[in-house]
């Protein structure tokens, strides 16, 4: 379970999204508001400043309607090197940022800030692409879906989703991605034995996703699909009507370039809901 969440704040509907997940899904965690002043934006910076306290106001009284006590930090500078540093120098444990830009459905974008945060950051991040409102009309975490592949990475989300987000209800997807459409595969043939070794090494992915949810006592359904991976993910958390998804993804320094072009990027660029991206193992403390 995160003990230290940040919250990252810049007036924009999303973030206040991102503070209300926060609120609602880490209800024991520690959690700080930051407002970085960014000199080089179109104002004077004074008035920034008074924008940002404001913000950070804001942030203190929604947490006094959740019963609780945010931490807030007024910075300068650039906001995503405020962010990471603020990330890599304190016990902060993870990140909830709001995505910016157009839909996500015509011109998917996180927002300048948003994607170098999501890049570099070295914790399990969250990003938030809803309003607050929409955050609020629903009961999370709800259905959450979690796509495996049989990785050290995608069990590392597979129990983050066990045991950070316990009341939800848990789905494990497989996507079978294969050269061909399967339904060309006529019984017998040399297509069709691998359509069966690719059907084979999923179910053995999914017993295994459903072992480590056995071992917590917890339930978890299972689903496959074919096709493009980061498609067949993105159709399935829409038609299915899931409520978050959560991911693994590989830990890297922070100077990296993390997953440029990879499954989780594409997915959280293109996410209706918020998706979790984890590094590395939960904690227990």
């Amino acid at each position: 379970m995160p003990r230290h969440v940040l919250v990252p704040l810049d007036g924009a509907d999303r973030s206040l999204g991102a503070l209300e997940y926060a609120l609602e899904t880490f209800p024991n965690a520690s959690l700080t508001a930051l407002y970085v002043v960014d000199p080089a934006r179109d104002s004077a910076e004074m008035d920034l400043e008074r924008r940002g306290e404001r913000v950070l106001e804001r942030a203190s009284e929604r947490g006094a309607d959740h019963g609780r006590e945010i931490e807030t930090e007024l910075q300068t500078g650039l906001p995503h090197r405020e962010i990471l540093s603020r990330v890599v120098c304190t016990d902060v444990d993870h990140v909830v940022v709001g995505s910016h830009g157009e839909s996500p459905v015509s011109r998917p974008f996180l927002g300048r800030v948003s994607e170098a945060v999501v890049r570099r950051s070295p914790i399990t991040t969250t990003v938030v692409p809803e309003s607050a409102r929409s955050i609020r009309e629903r009961d999370l975490p709800g259905r959450v879906l979690v796509p495996v592949d049989g990785s050290e990475q995608a069990e590392a989300a597979l129990e983050y989703a066990l045991e950070a987000l316990p009341s939800g209800s848990r789905t494990a997807l497989h996507v079978i991605s294969l050269p061909f459409d399967p339904d060309r595969a006529a019984e017998g043939t040399y297509l069709d034995r691998i359509r069966t070794a690719h059907e084979r090494s999923a179910a053995e992915v999914l017993e295994s996703a459903r072992a480590i949810a056995d071992e917590r006592g917890v339930g978890l359904e299972t689903a496959t699909a074919y096709g493009d991976p980061s498609e067949a993910i993105l159709a399935e958390a829409a038609e299915g009507g899931f409520d978050q998804l959560v991911m693994g993804i590989h830990g890297r320094p922070l100077t990296a370039r993390l997953f440029t072009g990879s499954v989780a990027e594409r997915v959280a660029r293109r996410a209706e809901r918020t998706v979790t991206l984890v590094r590395g193992r939960p904690s227990t403390n």
